[in-house]
């Protein structure tokens, strides 16, 4: 089951890389767009309602996450049969689904690409708050050496898109395409 898990901070350009590893051929998902995740409601568990940028308050923060479907994961590998599979996004349970992984790469950006990329995207509103930016800044501080101490690969994402999926499809095993 060779499901490749691409992951990093809000900007980073999981969305990019996603699109990038289709138009090569790949089997390629998002946890945002292909419905992996939802909004729960950290105390019920209950799935809340997509919530657009104007109902991320602060409080809603505080008491809900973007958690991905671990039984979907988990359904993705076994259908993955032998071949590469690559699912990309961030979420805050992604602990719960590292088994069903083969890989874990992590796109890694700085402060100002962060800064740039979620103020010029017109895909997703997640950071354009301040409040969101800082939280979403706040991660990307020690994201790096977390990640590394799990074993994760490290792209350098502030290169080209097509260097990025580069180094994706060769630290995946470069097979398949």
């Amino acid at each position: 089951m060779p499901l490749i898990w691409i992951t990093g901070i809000s900007g980073s350009g999981k969305s990019a890389v996603r699109r990038e590893l289709r138009n090569r051929g790949y089997e390629s998902f998002g946890t945002d767009e292909d419905g992996f995740a939802h909004w729960v409601e950290t105390e019920s568990g209950a799935i809340a309602p997509r919530a657009s940028a104007g109902d991320r308050s602060v409080a809603f923060l505080a008491h809900h996450d973007w958690r991905v479907d671990v039984e979907s994961v988990r359904r993705l590998a076994e259908e993955a049969e032998g071949r590469p599979v690559f699912l990309c996004g961030a979420v805050q349970n992604e602990v719960e689904a590292w088994e069903f992984f083969d890989t874990v790469i992590l796109l890694s950006v700085d402060e100002g690409t962060i800064r740039r990329r979620i103020e010029s995207r017109t895909d997703n509103d997640f950071g354009k708050s301040d409040h969101e930016l800082a939280l979403v800044l706040g991660w990307n501080q020690n994201i790096e050496s977390a990640y590394e101490s799990y074993g994760a690969f490290i792209v350098d994402a502030r290169q080209a898109l097509a260097d990025v999926v580069e180094d994706v499809v060769r630290m995946a095993g470069g097979t398949g395409g």
